[in-house]
């Protein structure tokens, strides 16, 4: 038994030794890298002027409350890939986290990400909005802003509620429409 201590013992100093100099995180909040900062650096294209077209019309006035479990569809996506979207079985290419922003930070980063998703011919891509538990009301903000603004851009399929693992009713599954002209 002696010699299962003296192991421990020795494990123990050299996970110490280690370990010297190294910080203590503070925090258990994962920062995710912003990916929308390489779209600003890049020409514009067609894709871009569209998506700016649209961007207008994200305002942060009017907007409506909304359900908590949020979705939309336009004509055209099939049942079967909108089932999988809802069910979470389609691989997400990018995603954007707004916790903590201002309705016009939500904006800017929404406006760029969909920039970035179009120039990159994404697919499917995740929007954190978060559930409104951090807002001075505890009522979600930015989240009917989302819900508002996925719909009134053209390049948006579809989108819905997404599963527990990826935010639940916290974030959103996007569906987008691939840009020919790119």
């Amino acid at each position: 038994m002696s010699s299962k201590n003296s192991k421990d013992n020795n494990d123990l100093q050299l996970f110490k030794a280690a370990m010297q100099g190294v910080t203590p995180i503070q925090h258990d909040r994962v920062i995710h890298k912003n990916v929308t900062k390489t779209a600003a650096k890049k020409p514009v294209h067609s894709a871009q002027r569209k998506t700016d077209n649209d961007s207008r019309l994200l305002s942060t006035l009017n907007v409506p409350d909304c359900d908590v479990i949020l979705g939309f569809e336009r004509p055209g996506p099939q049942k079967s890939l909108m089932k999988k979207l809802r069910q979470g079985k389609m691989p997400i290419e990018a995603s954007l986290d707004l916790h903590g922003h201002t309705a016009e930070q939500a904006r800017s980063a929404m406006i760029e990400f969909m920039h970035y998703c179009q120039l990159q011919q994404l697919k499917v891509v995740c929007i954190v909005h978060g559930k409104g538990f951090g807002s001075s009301e505890k009522k979600a903000v930015i989240k009917p802003l989302i819900n508002k603004w996925l719909q009134e851009l053209n390049q948006v399929l579809a989108f819905c509620s997404a599963q527990a693992k990826d935010g639940g009713t916290g974030a959103v599954y996007v569906l987008l429409r691939k840009d020919k002209s790119c």
